[in-house]
């Protein structure tokens, strides 16, 4: 079941750390791209406590903040049947 943000932003991309995740946040800014910072499922938790979530029509920014040099520990799409890995 989908919750909060998910509802509407189907990516979920998780880190292995708060300072990878604030270095994401500041890419997602730069490209103008909407996005929301929420608690990493428990099903997916990896050394951060927090993912961000957008739109899946943005996938391609993933390549953005590979090439800033943010670490990804996972990138998803949110389902109704849960998460399924994303490839970009």
């Amino acid at each position: 079941m989908l919750y909060r943000e998910l509802i509407e932003y189907r990516v979920l991309i998780s880190f292995d750390s708060l300072t990878q995740a604030m270095a994401a946040e500041r890419v997602f800014k730069k490209f103008d791209c909407p996005y929301a910072l929420i608690p990493t499922p428990k099903s997916m938790r990896s050394g951060c406590n927090n993912a961000i979530c957008f739109p899946l029509q943005r996938k391609d920014i993933i390549e953005d903040l590979l090439d800033a040099g943010v670490v990804i520990m996972g990138a998803y799409e949110a389902t109704e049947d849960g998460f399924t890995s994303l490839s970009w």
